[in-house]
């Protein structure tokens, strides 16, 4: 009797220890995390790294920055949409939620952080990550891959030489309401740390930067785009190929204005083809 009374007490501590650890690994996950769902959020700063995908081992990575405002609406629209449309290539999908009211450099360094965090936390190699922006995600997208030096960087749209960008704005309010800001903040960094202008916005723009740029780049523009003209991707190409680069592709659509979806019609096919052939030779 004593024996059986001992194997039974054995069999619900071992039963109980098993529940116990169960419930402790599901309680680890981060926010919104189960095994049916394909979002879930990871806290950085004041602000998030939305994540769409399995929560399996992982090759490939995905960063994706919207254009506009901060807005976590746009960031999780990104996150759903490039995965459904990308994740059948390999991706796990990461898109920026970056926080409201932040300086153009500060947004640079906090894309920067989710890059990094992103690498330790999930054990992805450079090499097997891609960042791609639209508008100002894709100024973003271009600068952090430059300062992290990714080896796949996609920008849509995005302005890429500051000076230029400021000047277009002040003659469109409604465009000085989104860059203004941005500048002022500059120039008072400018101002209190007694430097160069001119050098500073050379310094935070993609166009005086290539030669720091040693992935694969895909640009992107709409020839129609009367918010960010077309004339800053093309420099941009050009001021690679003075450079010496030959790692980058350029595709310009004549009837594309501001704004247009990287994940429909031909904007699509060459995404996904670049996408693919950067995986192929990564």
């Amino acid at each position: 009797m004593k024996t059986k009374i001992h194997r039974l007490f054995i069999v619900i501590l071992l039963s109980s220890t098993i529940f116990i650890a169960a419930l402790t690994l599901f309680l680890m996950l981060p926010p919104g995390v189960s095994t049916h769902l394909r979002l879930y959020e990871e806290v950085l700063g004041n602000g998030r790294i939305l994540i769409c995908g399995q929560n399996t081992t992982i090759y490939h990575a995905l960063v994706v920055i919207h254009g506009g405002r901060a807005s976590s609406q746009a960031a999780v629209e990104y996150c759903k949409s490039f995965y459904d449309k990308l994740g059948d290539l390999g991706f796990l999908v990461f898109s920026i939620d970056y926080p409201e009211n932040m300086t153009l450099m500060d947004e640079i360094n906090y894309v920067v952080k989710a890059i990094e965090y992103i690498k330790m936390k999930y054990f992805i190699n450079y090499e097997k990550m891609c960042i791609i922006g639209t508008s100002r995600g894709g100024y973003l997208a271009l600068m952090a891959g430059i300062k992290t030096g990714l080896e796949c960087i996609v920008d849509a749209y995005g302005p890429t030489d500051l000076e230029e960008t400021f000047n277009h704005a002040r003659r469109d309010p409604a465009l000085w309401s989104e860059w203004g800001g941005y500048y002022t903040s500059i120039i008072k960094y400018i101002e209190d740390n007694k430097l160069n202008k001119t050098l500073v916005l050379q310094d935070l723009s993609p166009i005086y930067n290539v030669a720091k740029i040693h992935g694969r780049i895909l640009l992107m523009h709409g020839l129609r785009d009367e918010t960010i003209p077309p004339t800053h991707t093309v420099m941009l190409a050009e001021a690679l190929e003075k450079e010496g680069k030959t790692n980058y592709v350029i595709k310009l659509y004549e009837e594309e204005r501001h704004g247009f979806s990287l994940l429909k019609g031909k904007p699509y096919e060459d995404l996904r083809k670049f996408l693919q052939e950067f995986l192929e030779k990564s």
